[in-house]
C-alpha cells in the first residue's frame, strides 16, 4: 500500500513539473537609452492590472550596462504582460519619485512613448511567445 502511494506522488509530482516547464517560454528584452555607469537597470513583468496598480510584479530582473543597449534573456510562461523599467542612477535599489509623483531616474514601459502619464494595464500590455523581442525605450520624464 506505501509502495502504491509513493508511486502516485511520484508521478504526480513529474507531472506537475513537466506542466510547469513545458508552460515557461524564452524571450529577450531590449532596453535601449541607457547610461554606460548610470546605474543598475532593473525590472518588474506584471500579469495583471491589480498587480501593476499595486507595484507588485510577478517577475523581476536587473543589470548592469555596459553600452547604451542592454538585452535580457528571460523565460516566463506566454501571455499578455506589462514590462517595466527604471535606471537607478543614485544606486539606492528603487525607483525615487518627484513632485506630483514624477519618476527622478529614466524608466521605460511597454507601449509608453516616455510623454505624459502612463496608461493603464490593458493600454500598455505586450503579447509575449516565445521567441517575442520586446523592445523599451528609457526615457527621463
Amino acid at each position: 500500500m506505501y509502495f502504491k502511494k509513493l508511486i502516485f506522488i511520484v508521478f504526480f509530482v513529474l507531472f506537475i513539473i513537466g506542466k510547469t516547464s513545458a508552460d515557461v517560454i524564452s524571450f529577450s528584452v531590449e532596453i535601449n537609452g541607457v547610461t554606460v555607469n548610470g546605474g543598475t537597470v532593473y525590472g518588474a513583468i506584471y500579469s495583471n492590472n491589480n498587480a501593476y496598480k499595486n507595484n507588485q510584479p510577478e517577475y523581476t530582473f536587473r543589470g548592469n550596462p555596459i553600452n547604451n543597449t542592454l538585452v535580457f534573456s528571460l523565460q516566463i510562461p506566454e501571455g499578455e504582460y506589462v514590462i517595466q523599467v527604471y535606471q537607478d542612477t543614485n544606486n539606492n535599489d528603487q525607483l525615487d519619485f518627484g513632485l506630483f509623483g514624477i519618476p527622478k531616474e529614466p524608466v521605460g514601459i511597454t507601449n509608453f512613448n516616455g510623454k505624459g502619464i502612463p496608461d493603464n494595464f490593458n493600454k500598455l500590455k505586450v503579447k509575449i511567445n516565445i521567441g517575442s523581442k520586446i523592445i523599451i525605450q528609457i526615457n527621463q520624464i
